[in-house]
């Protein structure tokens, strides 16, 4: 899970996460842009993609924190959401909560 522990991925497969904030550097990226400067960059996302769960290790469960390796670095949603709803009820249930879901997130 990106964003949590000591050791977490730094270069996340993702458009957002690896282009710098528009706060940052206000210059247009275009799709090309951002492909020719940024993807193929060793350096850590300038955005942490906090929470986002990515592919994990390979089948012989070694790790490689690097972007190409979309398969095993790509946050994707059919991995999170399947997270989002079991850590839901976990929440509920630990804060014992009768609040509407609303004011709990």
């Amino acid at each position: 899970m990106v964003g949590y522990g000591k050791k977490y991925p730094t270069q996340v497969h993702h458009r957002g996460a690896s282009i710098d904030s528009v706060y940052d550097n206000q210059t247009k990226v275009g799709c090309n842009d951002g492909y020719s400067s940024h993807y193929s960059s060793s350096k850590p996302n300038p955005n942490i993609h906090v929470g986002a769960i990515v592919g994990g290790p390979n089948s012989n469960d070694g790790f490689r924190d690097i972007r190409s390796d979309s398969s095993h670095l790509e946050p994707t949603t059919y991995m999170n959401a399947a997270f989002v709803g079991p850590y839901l009820v976990i929440i509920m249930t630990n804060q014992r909560c009768s609040k509407p879901l609303k004011q709990v997130l």
